[in-house]
C-alpha cells in the first residue's frame, strides 16, 4: 500500500497544488485588494513540498509517440513512348505554268508586198485555138504539160501554142486542153517506177554461210515479182513473190561460196513480164561456212 501511495504521490501533490491555486484565485477575485501571503504560510508549505519531493521515487519518462512522417509518393514511371514512322509526304508537283506569248498581229500591211498567190493559167491575147485538134484532154492531179506532151507525142511548145497558153509551166486541174490524134493513147496498166535496192546492199561481202538473207526493194507495183539468183557456177535459183516487194531466202538453198548475181522481174497476173525492165544486176558475196570446233571428250566419259 505504501509503495502504491509513494508511486502515485506526485499525482496527489499535483492535485493539492491545483486545489490551492484554485482557492487562491477565488480569494483574489472576491477580495477588494490582492492579499499577499505571509511568510509563515509560504514557509509552512515549503517543507511539506520538499519532504514530499524527497520521498518520491524517480519515474521513467516515456517520450511522446511521434508518428512517422508520411512518405511522399514517388512519381509513377510512364510507359515509354511509341515511335511511329513519319508518313512520307510527297513533294508538291511543279505544275508547269503557261508563259503567255505575244499574239502575232496579222493585220500589218506593207506597201508593195504581196503574199504567195495561186498561179492562174493565162492565154495569149488574140491567139486562136488550133482547129484541127478536135480531141480534148482534162488535166489531172500531178499532171504537167511535159507529161501530157509526151503522152500525145508532141512537143511542149506545140501543145502550148495550140491551147494559147501564155506560160507553159502553169496549168490547172480540170482545165481542158486540145491534143492531137483521133483517140486517146492506151493508158499503161502498170507504171514503170525506178528500181531501188534496199537490202542486201549491192556489192556487200558480209553474207554468212548459214541462216537467212532478206531481199527488200522498191519498183513497179505488179501482182508478182520473180527473184533470180545466179550462183558462181551459173546455176540458177528462182523464187516468185506475190503482192509484195520483199522476201527471205534460206542460204542453204544457194550453197555455193563466192559472188552471186541476182535480178528482180516484174510479172503480171499471168506470170508474164510487163513492159518495164527488170531490176539489177546486183551482187553479193557469200562467205564460207564456219567450221565447227570439235568438243574435247571428257576422260571420265559422258
Amino acid at each position: 500500500m505504501i509503495k502504491y501511495i509513494a508511486r502515485h504521490l506526485h499525482t496527489v501533490l499535483l492535485m493539492l497544488i491545483a486545489g490551492l491555486l484554485g482557492a487562491i484565485l477565488m480569494r483574489m477575485t472576491t477580495a477588494p485588494s490582492p492579499t499577499v501571503p505571509n511568510q509563515a504560510n509560504v514557509e509552512a508549505l515549503q517543507p511539506a513540498t520538499t519532504a514530499t519531493e524527497s520521498t518520491a521515487e524517480p519515474t521513467e519518462t516515456i517520450p511522446p509517440n511521434t508518428p512517422l512522417a508520411t512518405l511522399t509518393p514517388s512519381r509513377t514511371l510512364k510507359p515509354p513512348p511509341t515511335f511511329e514512322p513519319p508518313t512520307a509526304t510527297r513533294p508538291p508537283t511543279n505544275t508547269p505554268t503557261v508563259t503567255p506569248t505575244q499574239a502575232i498581229d496579222l493585220s500589218v500591211q506593207i506597201p508593195g508586198l504581196r503574199g504567195a498567190e495561186t498561179a492562174t493559167p493565162s492565154t495569149t491575147p488574140g491567139c486562136e485555138l488550133r482547129e484541127d485538134w478536135q480531141l480534148t484532154y482534162e488535166v489531172q492531179a500531178n499532171d504537167a504539160l511535159a507529161k501530157i506532151a509526151e503522152k500525145y507525142n508532141v512537143s511542149i511548145n506545140q501543145l502550148a501554142e495550140a491551147n494559147c497558153l501564155n506560160n507553159p509551166d502553169v496549168i490547172a486541174i480540170g482545165q481542158k486542153l486540145r491534143v492531137p490524134g483521133a483517140a486517146h493513147p492506151a493508158q499503161p496498166r502498170y507504171e514503170c517506177l525506178p528500181w531501188e535496192l534496199l537490202t542486201p546492199i549491192d556489192g556487200t561481202q558480209a553474207i554468212q554461210g548459214t541462216g537467212q538473207m532478206t531481199f527488200n526493194w522498191r519498183g513497179p507495183e505488179t501482182p508478182y515479182n520473180l527473184i533470180r539468183i545466179v550462183e558462181p557456177d551459173n546455176s540458177v535459183f528462182e523464187v516468185v513473190v506475190e503482192l509484195r516487194q520483199n522476201e527471205q531466202i534460206d542460204l542453204e538453198d544457194i550453197p555455193m561460196e563466192g559472188w552471186h548475181t541476182f535480178y528482180i522481174y516484174p510479172l503480171d497476173e499471168n506470170f508474164v513480164q510487163i513492159g518495164c525492165s527488170e531490176g539489177g544486176p546486183w551482187r553479193f558475196r557469200k562467205n564460207p561456212k564456219p567450221t565447227d570446233t570439235p568438243t574435247p571428250e571428257s576422260p571420265f566419259g559422258g
